[in-house]
């Protein structure tokens, strides 16, 4: 059955299985670029995130560059969602990075355009040595880079080469329905938006563009609403991205849509002179160059980001306005309660409300800290899920301890009495101690996860050591937290005597479990990590005396000036 000109119906389905195909493969090497990237990068990623997005013209540059580095505007968006999610961001901090993100994205577009298809191969086998020669893990990682940046070129040459076939075949009727784009250009914006959206990603979108355009199957003018969209499509991932998290992660991710809806609808309002525009530069600019239709929608895109992020700029207290509008604070929201506390305000306005404040932040990381042991120890004797991911409660435990050191390191620069300096001081140890304590839950948690994974269960006698030492360690935890809450030195002191029947039981319990060893009552399968879960029960104890030892000493204990 011939379809037209000679296409039947089998090869038409081949091409279309092309086009999937080289899809496929384009997304995949761009992934694969992008996690070899950040695998190298690391947590350093992160932290330099963290570090240097003070202002919202430092968040754009670093946008621009992280984006650029994992190929993903996407990818940068979904980070910075979970950043202000795990409290290690401000959201105006992420407002700068997400603006910087689309320009960023557009150096896919210019990859693209170099058209160095016909090498696509050559970079896949140079990448698949590396990768199975040799050992070097990091080396490796830049050998997916290589296969990735080769996977990337040979999807787009197996899909361009599939959609000419196409077009040829269907020329006339290909014509008119890209002309009638041209006519409507509402339609071009909502499909860009809409395979965007399911492809969750822009750069793949555009790719098709530069194929088709660069193909002449379609004008500017009608190319233009398209990319438009693309930009809309993409706000998807930090939508998907925020799903769970808190007010902040959900005001980050409105302010993503409403930068890049604002910014689509003033360009289609100016569609047909920015479309005069980009015909110029090609006339002229890319003229030198030869034919480079390709080149002409990486610039299309590039001009329009650059140029929305440059007008959206002076409007980001405007959009943080409007979207405090409308993701309205919740009641119980812990996070928004610890934003008010860490008013960095007060701090020149008054440096001793400053912290009181900042030990009522210490006070709710010993909330968090107390839920994580609790937590961990009901993980220790069955598997179950918790209101609150593990995972979660550790992230936040660690972006408490950094936010409110931070804090209190810039509290030292201030003019503070000697009393309230003890007390700052006291305040930064016991931060120190809360999160070495849920390092300890988290490996609790890590040990139990690898027992439940290869079914290693407790002996009886094991289990029941195990609840006695937990027993003790939640009454000294309760009794520490109590004391520091109320700045009390009689519980403190009484939190000390529990630590001492905790580190007897420690040693006393160790001896036990090797006497069930040698004895055959508990075989060497399942003794693996008891000792260790003991040593950390122990620490966690240590960490709790350094607390309760700081309230007990009357140094401190004198200079509490208001929390009675």
């Amino acid at each position: 059955m011939f379809l037209s000109d000679g296409l039947t119906a089998g090869n038409m389905l081949m091409q279309l299985m092309m086009v999937l195909g080289g899809l496929g493969l384009f997304l995949y090497g761009i992934n694969q670029m992008g996690d070899s990237l950040k695998t190298i990068a690391g947590d350093r990623l992160k932290i330099f995130i963290e570090k240097t997005t003070n202002t919202p013209l430092k968040g754009i540059l670093v946008g621009i560059l992280v984006t650029a580095l994992i190929q993903s505007s996407s990818g940068t968006t979904a980070l910075m969602v979970s950043l202000v999610r795990s409290g290690l961001m401000t959201f105006p901090q992420a407002i700068g990075v997400i603006l910087g993100a689309n320009i960023g994205a557009t150096v896919t577009s210019f990859i693209v355009s170099l058209n160095i298809e016909k090498y696509s191969l050559f970079f896949v086998g140079i990448g698949a040595l590396i990768i199975f020669f040799l050992k070097n893990d990091k080396v490796k990682e830049v050998g997916k880079i290589i296969f990735g940046f080769g996977l990337l070129f040979f999807g787009l040459k197996t899909m361009g080469e599939a959609l000419d076939v196409i077009l040829k075949a269907y020329e006339d009727q290909a014509t008119s329905a890209f002309a009638f784009l041209s006519k409507v250009p509402i339609l071009g914006l909502l499909i860009g938006t809409g395979v965007t959206a399911v492809v969750q990603s822009s750069s793949a979108t555009i790719s098709i563009l530069q194929t088709l355009y660069q193909q002449g199957t379609i004008a500017v003018i009608g190319a233009i609403p398209i990319m438009l969209g693309c930009n809309i499509g993409t706000t998807i991932t930090a939508c998907i991205a925020c799903v769970g998290g808190g007010v902040q992660a959900k005001r980050t991710a409105t302010v993503h849509v409403m930068f890049n809806v604002v910014g689509a609808i003033l360009f289609m309002v100016l569609l047909w002179p920015f479309s005069k525009l980009i015909e110029l530069i090609e006339a002229s600019m890319l003229s030198g160059l030869g034919p480079r239709p390709r080149m002409t929608i990486a610039i299309c895109h590039m001009l329009f980001n650059v140029i929305t992020t440059v007008v959206m700029f002076f409007f980001i207290p405007l959009m943080v306005k409007l979207a405090t509008k409308w993701i309205k604070d919740k009641p119980d929201e812990k996070q928004t309660i610890l934003d008010e506390l860490l008013d960095y305000s007060l701090i020149e306005k008054s440096p001793t409300l400053a912290l009181s404040f900042a030990k009522k932040s210490v006070d709710y990381m010993c909330e968090c800290v107390t839920k994580y042991v609790d937590m961990a120890k009901c993980y220790s004797f069955e598997k179950k899920s918790f209101d609150i991911d593990p995972a979660e409660l550790e992230k936040t435990i660690n972006s408490l301890d950094k936010r409110i050191h931070d804090y209190l390191i810039k509290l030292t620069l201030t003019d503070l009495s000697v009393s309230n300096s003890h007390l700052l001081s006291a305040y930064l140890d016991t931060i120190k101690d809360l999160e070495r304590i849920g390092d300890h839950c988290t490996n609790i948690f890590e040990f139990f996860d690898e027992r439940y994974e290869t079914n290693k269960e407790l002996s009886e006698d094991g289990k029941q050591d195990l609840e006695q030492i937990y027993a003790v360690l939640l009454n000294m935890v309760n009794v520490t937290i109590e004391s520091f809450y109320s700045w009390n030195k009689e519980l403190a002191v009484q939190a000390n005597q529990y630590e001492e029947e905790i580190d007897k039981l420690e040693v006393v319990f160790h001896h036990r479990h090797v006497h069930r060893i040698n004895s055959g009552a508990c075989s060497y399968l399942n003794a693996d990590h008891y000792v260790e879960i003991l040593s950390n029960i122990e620490r966690m104890g240590d960490h709790l005396k350094n607390i309760s030892d700081s309230i007990s000493a009357d140094e401190y204990c004198k200079f509490d000036e208001f929390n009675h």
